[in-house]
C-alpha cells in the first residue's frame, strides 16, 4: 500500500471584501480590453474599421452571451460600441510610463505681448462657405489644428477647392463657373474625421439635396450618440439612420429631399453646434430657416452662444442674419465673402492666456479683437482679475485672486479646466459642472484631478452634484503619471503647473486637436512675443552658364 503524502490543512482562506472583490474583476478585466485591443489591431490591419462580417459574428456571440448572463440588452449594445473603439482610435502618440511630459515653467514674471490666437468658429465657418459657394479667398491668422484640416479634407470630398499651409486656409473658385451647387453628396461616402462640427455642417448641407448620402467617421464619431438629431431631421424633410444597428453614431445613411420647415424649435438635447452648421447653411434653403432656442434655460444659453457666432460670420458675408428675442431669422440668398476677412480673437483660447499672469504673476497683452463670454468676465472680476479690452487689444495683470467665488464659466466644457486652475489658485472656490452626462464624467476626473494636487474639496451628499467645492490651494507635490481628458485639460494643467511644477503629462499631443503652437508657446516662457516669419533664402542665379550635355 503506497502511503500518501502528509499534507496540513492550511485553514479556511481569508474572506475578501466587495471592494476586493471588484478591485481584482476590473483589473482582470481591464488586462483582457489591452488583450482585445492587441487583437483588433491586427485585425484591423491598418485601418479604423473591422471588416464588417467579423464585427457581425462578434456582435452575435456578444449578444447572446449578455443575455445568457441576464444583462440589459440597451447598455450591452452601448459596450458593445465603446469595446469596438477601442483599438481603432486615433493614435494621439501617447508616451510611456517611465517617460511622460513633465510640465516644469520658469518661476519668474511672465511678460507676453502677443498677437492673440484668433477665432477657431470663425475659421472653419468661413471656409465652409468658401467650400459651399466657390469663392475665392483667403483665411489668414489661423488656428491650424487637426479638426480644421479634416474638415478640409471632408469638404474637398465633396467638390470644394480648399488648400492650407501653416498661416492661412486658401479657396480657390474653378475655372469654368457653373450655376450647380458645388458640394456633392449623393452616392458621396464622405469621411468626417472625429469632429461633430465636421459631420453636422456636411449634414446640414446635404440636407438641400434630394437622394442619399452616407458618411464615416474616427472613434469619436462612431460613439457620437445622433439621436437628438433624428428628432429634429424629419421637420427638415430628412432621416438619418446608423448604418450599424448596434451603434448610435456614424456610419450613417442620410436620407433627404422632403418638404423642409421653415421653422423649427431646438430640443433641450440639441447640440449647439448643429444649431450653429444648419444656420450656417440656411441662406441654401429654398425658405432660410427660422431657429427657435430651447425652452431649457441652460440648453437655450449655448445654443445661443454658437448661433451668435454663425451670425456673425453670415452678416460679414452679407447674408441677412437677425436675432429676435429667443428667434433667429436666416434669410434665403447667396454669401459674398471677403477677399481677406479679419479672424477675430478666440475667446476660449484667450481666457486661458489672460489668466496665465493670475498663475504666475506678470502681465499679458493680445492684440486683436476680443469678445469674452459673459459668464468669464464675470468669473475673471468676482476673482479680482481685472482684464482690460478694447478694440485693438486685450490685456491682464497678475492679481491677488479672492476665495470662495462661485465661477459659473464651469458650466460649459472647455471652460471648466480654466475655472478649476483659478479655483486652485485663490485657495477655493465653487465650480460649476456641465449638465448631463457630460457634468457626471467631469465631475470624475476633476476629483481625481483634485487628489493628485492635494486640494481640499467637500463632497457631501447634500452638495448638490452640479457644483464643485474646492475648499484649499495644492498642498502636495505631484505623484504619478495622468491622462487630460481633453486639450482643453492639457490647457488647465499647463496653467496648473506655475503653482505645482513637476506635473506628469502622458498625451501631450492632444493639443493638435486644439492649438498646435502652444507648447512653444509655454517653453519661449517668461517672456512670449510674436515670432518673425522664417526669411526666405533669395534664388541662386548662376552668371555663368553651366556647360550642359545634351542627349540627342
Amino acid at each position: 500500500m503506497t502511503e500518501r503524502p502528509i499534507t496540513f490543512d492550511k485553514g479556511p482562506r481569508p474572506r475578501t471584501t466587495i471592494l476586493e472583490d471588484m478591485l481584482d474583476i476590473d483589473s482582470r478585466l481591464l488586462a483582457q480590453v489591452a488583450r482585445r485591443v492587441r487583437l483588433v489591431q491586427r485585425a484591423a490591419k491598418g485601418r479604423q474599421v473591422l471588416d464588417r462580417e467579423l464585427e457581425k459574428q462578434l456582435w452575435s456571440a456578444f449578444d447572446q452571451s449578455s443575455r445568457q448572463q441576464g444583462l440589459d440588452p440597451r447598455l450591452t449594445r452601448q459596450l458593445f460600441a465603446l469595446l469596438g473603439s477601442f483599438g481603432l482610435e486615433t493614435q494621439t502618440g501617447r508616451r510611456a510610463q517611465d517617460k511622460p511630459f513633465t510640465l516644469v515653467p520658469r518661476s519668474e514674471a511672465l511678460d507676453i505681448d502677443l498677437t492673440g490666437p484668433r477665432s477657431r468658429a470663425h475659421a472653419r465657418m468661413l471656409a465652409v462657405l468658401a467650400a459651399a459657394t466657390c469663392q475665392s479667398t483667403r483665411i489668414a491668422g489661423v488656428v491650424l489644428s487637426d479638426p480644421l484640416i479634416e474638415l478640409v479634407k471632408a469638404l474637398n470630398q465633396c467638390g470644394a477647392h480648399l488648400s492650407w499651409n501653416e498661416e492661412s486656409l486658401d479657396a480657390s473658385a474653378p475655372e469654368k463657373y457653373s450655376e450647380d451647387f458645388p458640394l456633392k453628396f449623393e452616392d458621396v461616402l464622405v469621411f468626417a474625421g472625429e469632429e461633430p462640427f465636421t459631420l453636422y455642417v456636411l449634414l446640414a448641407f446635404a440636407l438641400r439635396e434630394t437622394g442619399r448620402s452616407k458618411f464615416a467617421g474616427g472613434a469619436g464619431l462612431k460613439a457620437l450618440d445622433l439621436r437628438p438629431l433624428e428628432a429634429l431631421l424629419p421637420l427638415l424633410g430628412a432621416r438619418l439612420a446608423p448604418m450599424n444597428p448596434r451603434s448610435r453614431g456614424l456610419p450613417a445613411r442620410l436620407e433627404s429631399g422632403g418638404r423642409m420647415a421653415g421653422r423649427i424649435e431646438l430640443a433641450a438635447d440639441t447640440p449647439p453646434l448643429f444649431a450653429q452648421a444648419l444656420a450656417l447653411a440656411a441662406w441654401s434653403y429654398p425658405e432660410g430657416l427660422r431657429l427657435a432656442l430651447s425652452s431649457d434655460p441652460r440648453a437655450a444659453a449655448a445654443q445661443a452662444a454658437a448661433l451668435d457666432e454663425a451670425v456673425a460670420v453670415l452678416t460679414l458675408c452679407q447674408v441677412k442674419a437677425l436675432r429676435r428675442g429667443e428667434e433667429y431669422a436666416i434669410s434665403a440668398g447667396k454669401p459674398k465673402l471677403p477677399k481677406v476677412p479679419a479672424l477675430p480673437m478666440d475667446p476660449a483660447l484667450c481666457a486661458y492666456l489672460l489668466a496665465l499672469p493670475a498663475m504666475a504673476g506678470g502681465a499679458a497683452r493680445l492684440s486683436g479683437r476680443l469678445a469674452l463670454p459673459e459668464a468669464v468676465l464675470t468669473d475673471f472680476k468676482n476673482l479680482g482679475l481685472a482684464p482690460e479690452i478694447d478694440s485693438g487689444a486685450a490685456t491682464c495683470a497678475s492679481a491677488t485672486l479672492n476665495a470662495g467665488q462661485y465661477l459659473v464659466m464651469g458650466r460649459t466644457g472647455k471652460f471648466l479646466p480654466l475655472a478649476l486652475a483659478l479655483a486652485v489658485k485663490a485657495g477655493g472656490a465653487r465650480v460649476a459642472l456641465p449638465a448631463g452626462g457630460e457634468g457626471t464624467a467631469a465631475r470624475a476626473w476633476a476629483l481625481d484631478l483634485l487628489d493628485r494636487l492635494g486640494a481640499s474639496y467637500d463632497d457631501a451628499e447634500e452638495i448638490p452634484r452640479d457644483v464643485l467645492v474646492i475648499t484649499s490651494g495644492t498642498a502636495a507635490a505631484w505623484d504619478g503619471v495622468w491622462t487630460a481628458p481633453d486639450a482643453w485639460g492639457t490647457l488647465g494643467l499647463a496653467l496648473l503647473s506655475f503653482i505645482r511644477p513637476g506635473i506628469a503629462l502622458d498625451n501631450p499631443g492632444g493639443l493638435a486637436a486644439l492649438w498646435p503652437r502652444f507648447w512653444a508657446l509655454y517653453n519661449s516662457l517668461p517672456v512670449a512675443r510674436d515670432l518673425p516669419p522664417a526669411p526666405k533664402e533669395p534664388e541662386k542665379h548662376d552668371t555663368k552658364p553651366k556647360n550642359r550635355r545634351v542627349r540627342v
